[in-house]
Parts: structure tokens; sequence; C-alpha cells
């Protein structure tokens, strides 16, 4: 973890860290939660790069986000999703950590559906993109009796 919080020049030891903490939290996600504040807080950053983007996103998609940091993480993370020029698994892992978050906030639901059909009205929107973003509007479509 000290590697991939680690800010210096040399941006590949944070890189292939972040590839090692996503593994690790998939074997054994209680090595990885007690660090979830400060994963977060890396994600808030505006110089985070892409790859600890996407796998906080990615660790993000099965973990309780603390109640006191879902409207931070909200805010940041669908300014993410609505940015064409963001890899396209941190805007594919952004929908699903959205829409966990409107599971408690169900007042954003209809925000989060406009933004999903936004995006996938994209003319050059990758497979992922599309195929995640029509999941989520399945569910949140159901939710919001459409």
């Amino acid at each position: 973890m000290e590697c991939f919080f680690l800010i210096e020049k040399d941006y590949r030891v944070p890189q292939r860290a972040a590839h090692v903490v996503s593994l690790c939290f998939d074997r054994h996600p209680e090595w990885v939660e007690p660090y979830l504040p400060k994963l977060i807080e890396r994600l808030l950053q505006e110089n985070v790069g892409g790859p600890q983007k996407r796998n906080i996103l990615r660790i993000l998609q099965f973990s309780s986000i603390p109640p006191q940091d879902m409207g931070r993480v909200y805010q940041c993370v669908f300014e993410r999703m609505l940015n064409p020029k963001e890899e396209i698994a941190v805007r594919a892992f952004s929908f699903t950590v959205l829409y966990n978050i409107t599971q408690t906030h169900p007042e954003l639901k209809q925000e989060l559906f406009q933004a999903i059909q936004y995006i996938l009205e994209e003319p050059n929107s990758s497979a992922g993109i599309q195929s995640r973003g029509k999941k989520i509007l399945q569910k949140l479509a159901r939710e919001l009796d459409f």
C-alpha cells in the first residue's frame, strides 16, 4: 500500500502497485478495506493517474462507501463518467459506483439515468461503455418504473 500511495516523479511504481492492490482485493478484500478512506482521498485528487483511478473505482464497485464520503465521491465520479477523454474502464466502473450510491440516495437515480443515456448516445462510445451502460440503465428503469 505504501507503493500505491507513493507520490514521486516515477509514476510506474504506484501504477504497478494499483494492479496488485486490485488483485489482492479480489482474493482478500479484508486486506484492502482498512485503506478505503485513503483510497477515496486518492481518487478525489486531481493528479491521480489512470491506473490508480481505474483500480480504485474497481474496488469501490464492491465496497461500502462511508456515508460521510458519498457526496464527494458521487460528484467526483460523476464528473469523470461524463468526461469523454477518460479511460473506458474508468467510465464503465463509474456507472456501477454511481448506481450503488443511488441505492442509498434514490433521489439521484433520475440524474444518473439521464447522464448514462447521454453517454450512450456519444458517436464513438465503446462496446464496454455500451454494455455496462445498458445494464445499469435497465436496473434504473425498473427502479424508476419506466
